[in-house]
């Protein structure tokens, strides 16, 4: 499996679309477009990014999968976090902290 096979495979398994993934990488479209294509490889700054957004970027670049990955759900949840701004990260940590004290009260 090439790169660009593994590089769609792991933007499906966060549930994101080709310009959502080249967001994540802070590249444009059109670059993230030869990445899955195979025309190019992207950058190490790209690849940080993209670990940063929850992709696996060690299956990505050798085909093996970390055995730390997240799920397939926190990793969509993971990179939904990491694409919003500040304000809204503040937000939603502070949600669902909030959510995670109240369970615990009640177990």
């Amino acid at each position: 499996m090439s790169f660009g096979d593994r590089l769609r495979e792991e933007r499906n398994r966060l549930g994101l679309i080709q310009s959502d993934a080249a967001k994540a990488g802070g590249v444009g479209f059109t670059a993230y477009h030869t990445y899955e294509k195979g025309d190019r490889s992207p950058n190490v700054e790209v690849l940080q990014k993209w670990h940063e957004a929850g992709f696996d970027v060690l299956y990505l670049v050798t085909g093996v999968r970390n055995g730390a990955a997240l799920s397939n759900e926190d990793s969509s949840l993971l990179a939904a976090l990491n694409q919003t701004d500040e304000r809204g990260r503040a937000t939603a940590i502070a949600a669902l902290r909030g959510a995670l004290n109240a369970y615990s009260s009640f177990s």
